[in-house]
């Protein structure tokens, strides 16, 4: 009989135990979605872009959009918060998506941070790569800067989860991404690599097979510097 009885007190524990656990688990679940909500209104209406793809959709890996066997590699070094980086992007952006389509160029993209290094820059640039990691590298590009005017000093990493919850990411997956800090380590090499390099000392900056370009009239230098390499490589140049 006290056997008995002590089944029945375990199993009444045991059922608590549940019950608690589970009730613990609906609390916290709540909390995020509130909190999500919250940042959600805090940023206002978030602009998506027009068209999302993958990075292999668009012949690129991650960073790195284009083939290894384009004559000229362009390398810009680029923070999402700075708003001459997004007018260059607004700019050029057909324009070096025709120079990898055609096998011109090979794009690659750093990060440098500039405007808000500690903060802001950081956390997008930590975004983007955990983007990245699902195959959304430049989808996320696009998304940040299509928002920094509006939205860029929100940019906290809460709302960072925001936008790949409205890009339709893995969300689970990206917050552990940005909760582990998983890609620090290489946006701060990147950036690191920017300072480290003679003749950059801002943002965007670009080298040209390895050399410094600063584009003194418009952005469009940068495309003729590309396609002055190509000429060169292929020894149709001057």
């Amino acid at each position: 009989m006290s056997k008995s009885k002590g089944g029945r007190s375990l199993s009444r524990k045991s059922d608590r135990t549940i019950w608690w656990i589970g009730g613990v688990a609906v609390l916290v679940t709540a909390a995020l979605i509130v909190a999500s909500n919250v940042t959600a209104r805090r940023l206002g209406e978030i602009i998506l872009p027009e068209t999302v793809l993958t990075d292999q959709e668009m012949g690129a890996d991650r960073n790195v959009w284009g083939s290894a066997d384009a004559p000229v590699e362009l390398v810009e070094f680029s923070d999402f918060r700075c708003p001459a980086c997004r007018q260059a992007n607004m700019a050029l952006g057909e324009e070096i998506e025709q120079l990898v389509a055609e096998g011109t160029a090979r794009y690659v993209r750093k990060h440098m941070l500039v405007i808000d290094p500690d903060d802001t820059s950081l956390n997008a640039a930590e975004a983007a790569e955990c983007a990245a990691d699902q195959g959304y590298y430049w989808a996320f590009h696009d998304l940040l800067f299509a928002n920094q005017v509006a939205q860029g000093q929100k940019w906290t990493r809460d709302a960072m989860k925001t936008y790949a919850r409205e890009l339709g990411l893995d969300t689970k997956a990206f917050n552990e991404c940005m909760d582990r800090r998983t890609h620090r380590d290489k946006v701060l090499a990147d950036n690191a690599e920017g300072y480290g390099t003679p003749g950059i000392t801002g943002t965007p900056s670009y080298l040209v097979n390895g050399e410094l370009l600063r584009p003194q009239r418009s952005f469009y230098e940068v495309i003729e510097a590309v396609q002055a390499a190509a000429g060169q490589s292929t020894g149709q140049g001057g």
